[in-house]
């Protein structure tokens, strides 16, 4: 996420601390000194590690970053377990959100306690290995969620917009699910080979103010980091942008579920029982239409939330990326907040995605109750089994009068038409 290219120019400060301290000596002491600033070499590393101290605002970041922390990887895993211990919520949309939901947990787990360091210290400590594989692994769960999503949107507007030409299939989410993860494991590879840690040139031969940055030029730097804005950020917000409006247009403006319709039969000529169930049977069937049709639309107001978060969350740390190619940035303390600031929203657009299931998914909010109940020692409510379709019928008896003629007849009439539905929020 660039932390190293807002960190503090930390050594002129030790510098000025230096000669401030020792302003009192003499030429002849100060070209005897065994360091740059005139102190000893201990005290010299005292001063670096006294200034790599977290200050009242980094604090409170810090407290915010646990926060994520324990939220993202609790909330993920509910999202996992949710699905996979309800059969019914194994639809194409949510194997998309579970994807999505393994990569913020992978990425709250293994990238944010050593980005936090690194903002907090100006300092990478773990070394060259783990320079390339946390770095390398923040850009690709970057890449699986904004695939992700454009993928769901994908498959939302031809499933709606175009429902006789798409039939959207568990198959094609988990190939879908592949591909996502080749292409983002592919696309940062430049990177993942150009990184490597940076030592910083002190007299006394110390970790401090190393760096995890990449050794290409700055052209390179910069036309890379430039794609990746457009490629990760720009255009697949353009296309869900487009998508959803679509998908809304069409859920809004329309009483029916597009592409669906039912056929009821009534008979003019028949007694009244049978004329009775042939109404119940329409009305039932209107109801479960727009049941499906309201659990669409909140189906479609969940998703774009998801988009909406992910724009907002990620914009800061693009904007601040694209003004250090085209400003001067001064390296200040509002800058470093402004930076710890922005990466703290990626993170956290990690941990809320679960929030917004939880609040606007009425399935999503009944399985996490029922796994922190399991959690906590109750016992978990039992899950509904669904009826199949038409499961109950009623033979209806009766005469059909044409002309002179006198037929009798008999027809099979559902009780129920409910079913599970395709979509349910």
């Amino acid at each position: 996420m660039d932390s190293a290219f807002f960190v503090q120019e930390s050594v002129p400060l030790i510098d000025r601390m230096g000669r401030e301290n020792h302003s009192d000596f003499d030429n002849n002491t100060y070209n005897n000194c065994t360091n740059d600033y005139c102190v000893d070499d201990n005290d010299y590393v005292d001063m670096m590690e006294q200034h790599m101290l977290p200050n009242l605002y980094e604090c409170v970041l810090i407290g915010m970053h646990v926060l994520v922390f324990a939220v993202g990887l609790v909330g993920n895993a509910l999202v996992c377990v949710a699905v996979y211990s309800n059969p019914t919520m194994r639809t194409v949309t949510n194997y998309f959100i579970v994807n999505l939901a393994v990569a913020d947990f992978m990425v709250i787990l293994f990238c944010l306690p050593p980005t936090v360091i690194w903002d907090v210290t100006e300092t990478w400590f773990m070394g060259m290995a783990l320079c390339k594989i946390v770095l390398y692994f923040q850009t690709v769960s970057v890449a699986v969620s904004v695939l992700t999503l454009t993928f769901i949107s994908v498959d939302r507007w031809y499933a709606i917009c175009f429902p006789l030409k798409f039939k959207s299939t568990t198959s094609r989410a988990k190939t879908a699910i592949f591909i996502i993860w080749l292409l983002a494991l592919m696309f940062d590879i430049p990177e993942l080979i150009v990184l490597t840690t940076v030592p910083k040139d002190l007299r006394v031969k110390v970790v401090y103010f190393t760096q995890c940055v990449p050794s290409w030029t700055y052209q390179a730097e910069m036309t890379f980091n430039t794609l990746k804005i457009v490629l990760l950020y720009t255009f697949p917000l353009l296309f869900m942008s487009v998508a959803y409006f679509q998908i809304v247009r069409v859920l809004w403006k329309s009483e029916n579920i597009p592409g669906h319709s039912e056929t009821v039969n009534i008979h003019t000529q028949t007694n009244n029982a049978c004329t009775n169930f042939n109404k119940r049977r329409l009305t039932l069937a209107n109801t479960t239409t727009q049941s499906q049709l309201r659990s669409r639309r909140k189906a479609a107001k969940m998703l774009v939330a998801v988009v909406l978060m992910f724009a907002f969350c990620y914009f800061p740390v693009h904007l601040l990326s694209i003004l250090r190619y085209t400003i001067n940035i001064p390296q200040t303390d509002i800058t470093a907040a402004l930076a710890m600031i922005s990466h703290w929203l990626c993170y956290a657009n990690s941990a809320i995605n679960p929030l917004i299931y939880n609040f606007m998914s009425g399935k999503y909010r009944k399985e996490f109750e029922r796994t922190f109940g399991w959690c906590v020692g109750r016992k978990p409510r039992p899950l509904q089994h669904f009826q199949p379709r038409t499961s109950s019928t009623y033979t209806c008896q009766f005469t059909a009068v044409t002309g002179s003629v006198t037929t009798p007849r008999s027809e099979i009439i559902p009780l129920s038409v409910s079913s599970i539905p395709e979509y349910e929020y």
